[in-house]
């Protein structure tokens, strides 16, 4: 049975997908407007939700 609790190594691995992946779609929305306002489209602004 495997560890409830991930090991270091694996902990770490998954931060870095994760930063990883942020960092690539904050690049993509930053160079490419027309992905931006799909998104936008699609989630509604950051905050927008009272």
């Amino acid at each position: 049975m495997k560890a409830f609790l991930p090991t270091p190594a694996e902990f770490g691995r998954e931060a870095l997908i994760l930063i990883g992946g942020a960092l690539i779609a904050a690049f993509l929305m930053r160079q490419l407007p027309g992905v931006r306002s799909y998104i936008r489209d699609a989630w509604g602004e950051p905050g927008g939700h009272t």
